[in-house]
């Protein structure tokens, strides 16, 4: 059996993710964000991961060799209720995985750590939502050594692959792209016309904007092009 610990968020500036699925895969694993977010997505279908159903990060989790056992008598009380509860399991070696608050976070004995705090904090820090109403608690375990599988690895793509297209859009609908520096992340928009009326229609994409790479740049155009289809190309 191997012995699991809890770990902080691991980021790149060319390979994150910034949702508590991927945070909490990140902190069992020692994966980067990035690698966590793309082995959701290998079993969920999604092509951006902006939020997880429980059963694929559980499933992410196994295929880490990692397996999920659900504990009993633990829906609906709050979490301050589930750790008082819980005070004689929380051992150091044994990790909770809790959904709590529509929230994923990780417990091993008196340390907490999700995709909010990034870094491990008390049990008692004012950052943990100890109000929120518990859904689902999991203890993880593996029996041999935790594996960051394939389908997480950042496929290596020839230089400038997405440049082309990115200029196409940029070109023929108007789109946007500004780089931060200091965030390290790409600042992507629609046409203000365009982004006034995703906020009127409370579209998704009204309050997406930040991307990490190229390919994610390429991939939020191609959803920004399919909204101007949908909506504002007659």
């Amino acid at each position: 059996m191997t012995r699991l610990k809890i770990k902080p968020v691991t980021t790149l500036a060319t390979d994150q993710n910034c949702y508590c699925g991927p945070a909490v895969i990140s902190c069992v694993t020692g994966m980067n964000t990035g690698e966590a977010a793309r082995l959701i997505r290998s079993v969920s279908g999604q092509k951006a991961v902006r939020g997880s159903f429980t059963t694929h990060v559980r499933r992410a989790f196994e295929l880490c060799g990692i397996e999920s056992f659900r504990k009993t008598n633990s829906r609906n009380c709050t979490l301050a209720a589930w750790l008082r509860e819980s005070k004689d399991i929380r051992t150091t070696g044994r990790v909770f995985f809790v959904v709590a608050g529509h929230h994923f976070q990780l417990i091993e004995g008196r340390r907490y750590v999700c995709g909010r705090t990034r870094d491990i904090v008390s049990i008692k820090d004012k950052s943990v939502k100890r109000r929120c109403r518990v859904e689902e608690v999991y203890e993880l375990k593996a029996e041999g050594k935790i594996i960051i599988p394939d389908q997480a690895r950042k496929p290596k793509q020839p230089a400038n692959k997405h440049k082309s297209y990115i200029a196409k859009m940029k070109k023929k609908y108007g789109f946007t792209t500004e780089y931060d520096r200091g965030n390290n992340t790409y600042w992507v928009e629609m046409p203000q016309y365009a982004e006034d009326l995703a906020w009127d229609i409370d579209h998704r994409l009204r309050d997406e904007h930040g991307c990490y790479d190229q390919s994610e740049i390429a991939q939020r155009f191609e959803e920004m092009e399919e909204f101007m289809q949908d909506y504002c190309v007659e």
